[in-house]
């Protein structure tokens, strides 16, 4: 299987279409390692880390979307200049880099539910 691009990912994602290349490499990159071919399929595979990529980038406040927006103005859901009136996110239950942290992680922790085995200790 050949792996996602760059391209594949603006293309998908248009919210990354501004994001240089070499970032969002380093994304897939760092996606595929937790994306391996333990997976069901190569389309589940290549849907994972085009997902899970774009969760780091938006983490990375990275992208034209709200959710890259509110983590680049320093978590701010809404933010408006005259007098002044901010308002914080709500990520009550979440912590930084938590996979509900955004959509795209959020749809990704349901493709991984689907392909990754939940363990028991017995």
């Amino acid at each position: 299987m050949a792996a996602p691009t760059p391209a594949e990912l603006k293309v998908r994602f248009p919210d990354f279409a501004a994001v240089a290349d070499a970032v969002v490499q380093a994304a897939l990159d760092e996606a595929a390692l937790q994306v391996d071919g333990s997976w069901a399929g190569e389309a589940d595979i290549r849907l994972g880390r085009l997902l899970l990529a774009a969760h780091i980038l938006t983490l990375d406040g990275q992208g034209s979307g709200a959710e890259a927006a509110a983590v680049a103005g320093g978590g701010f859901r809404r933010m408006k200049s005259g007098q002044l009136e901010l308002e914080r996110r709500d990520d009550a239950g979440t912590e930084p880099g938590t996979l509900d942290s955004t959509g795209y992680g959020r749809r990704f922790l349901e493709l991984m539910q689907r392909n990754v085995p939940a363990v028991s200790v017995v």
